[in-house]
């Protein structure tokens, strides 16, 4: 009955944030300010090209060439293509695909093959003469294929539990998408808007996963503890090292946003908090679980030495979980990395970028809060469970001689 409730429940969620984007009022300013101009010049809008974009289909590839613009020399691909969707479907144009990424033409990207879909930009002048070019490939159907690869490798390994860890992905990716990032995006605080975020997503996975029970209640706790003590830690040292958040990304949506001003600092906390929040709750768990077990096999043990218990596990799990986020952080920066190492630029120079300064103290930041989830889940645990008893030993609690219920 109560899983039957926290299944309504998300379903219920995802219709009201579903319905709320779809009957939402979207901002015309710029098509509105577009049709007027056209209206008042008439004959400068029937001169102006229209560029649309759509998808195709690579139906005939030919070699590979070079072909000099100035002082630039590119690699292209000659291809016919098939437009599949929008207002050309079924036309054939041949066009141009440009592999090279950079002007020395060390980059390059893979070649076309028949059968590739691709998304390509349609340029109509005044006479209806359309001009295609080849925009990119087409990479949405494998990325849905390998994330339901995943999903079955969770079922086939995990099995009954795969399941529900399938049905808490489903509704962590929700709230994220529809409550955190839509949230932020129409101007909400995105430091309430993550913390509240994470605090549904850490008891309802929870819960999801392992019902109700003073394992789970630990486990939620303990995890929220850490992804807090990550924030703090974000906002105390973001402050000292006067972290304004405008990296490229951010420069970038300043530019495309008119409407919002965001706030780049909220935005770099919210991130934190994000990132920290996965690692966390696998040590909160990982901790609550083993405590639990130990209580089972052991009704009589102190509270005092349920701490110590958890703690000494948590020193275990520490190890690799801290070099998780840090790993990760890396791995996202290692191209920028490698760039100022190619400039010539010193450590010193390097950690100074606030860009490489931003992603370290996101690491320590989301690391701490692994940290610091051991002593407050083991913490909670203990003082939940002291002086219970998870199971009666006594003779008289056996029932045609096997073990009564939890009491």
């Amino acid at each position: 009955m109560k899983k039957a409730i926290v299944v309504i429940f998300i379903f219920l969620l995802m219709i009201n944030y579903l319905s709320i984007d779809i009957f939402a009022t979207q901002p015309q300013e710029n098509s509105e300010a577009v049709q007027g101009s056209s209206d008042e010049n008439p004959e400068l809008s029937e001169q102006k090209e229209t560029i649309t974009d759509t998808f195709g289909k690579i139906i005939e590839v030919q070699e590979t060439k070079e072909v000099t613009t100035g002082s630039v020399t590119d690699k292209m691909q000659e291809v016919k293509v098939e437009i599949t969707e929008g207002k050309y479907i079924g036309e054939e144009v041949t066009t141009n695909y440009i592999l090279s990424y950079d002007i020395d033409g060390k980059i390059l990207a893979y070649e076309l093959d028949v059968g590739d879909k691709v998304i390509i930009q349609i340029s109509e002048d005044a006479d209806g003469n359309i001009t295609a070019t080849v925009q990119d490939v087409v990479r949405s159907n494998y990325i849905i294929g390998m994330f339901v690869l995943f999903l079955l490798s969770i079922i086939i390994v995990g099995g009954k539990k795969g399941i529900k860890a399938i049905l808490g992905l489903l509704y962590t990716i929700i709230l994220i998408y529809f409550v955190m990032v839509k949230g932020i995006f129409k101007g909400n605080n995105a430091i309430l808007t993550s913390i509240g975020t994470s605090m549904i997503i850490i008891f309802g996975t929870f819960i999801i996963i392992g019902g109700f029970s003073k394992k789970i209640a630990t486990a939620a706790i303990g995890t929220l503890g850490g992804v807090i003590s990550a924030g703090m830690m974000a906002v105390i040292f973001n402050y000292l090292a006067k972290m304004s958040g405008a990296c490229e990304d951010a420069i970038q949506l300043s530019i495309n946003m008119s409407a919002i001003n965001f706030d780049f600092r909220d935005l770099l906390f919210a991130g934190i908090i994000v990132s920290a929040l996965g690692a966390c709750m696998d040590v909160g768990m990982s901790i609550a679980s083993s405590l639990d077990e130990i209580k089972m096999k052991k009704s009589d043990i102190t509270w005092q030495e349920l701490f110590k218990s958890g703690m000494n596990i948590g020193r275990d799990v520490i190890g690799t979980m801290t070099n998780t986020l840090i790993l990760a952080y890396v791995g996202g920066s290692l191209t920028l990395i490698l760039l100022f190492m190619a400039c010539n630029m010193s450590l010193v120079e390097i950690l100074n970028k606030e860009t490489i300064a931003e992603q370290i103290i996101s690491a320590i930041a989301g690391s701490m809060g692994v940290i610091y989830t051991v002593p407050i889940t083991s913490f909670i645990y203990a003082i939940l469970n002291k002086d219970k008893i998870i199971y009666n030993k006594t003779s008289e609690n056996r029932i045609n001689g096997k073990r009564s219920l939890k009491i």
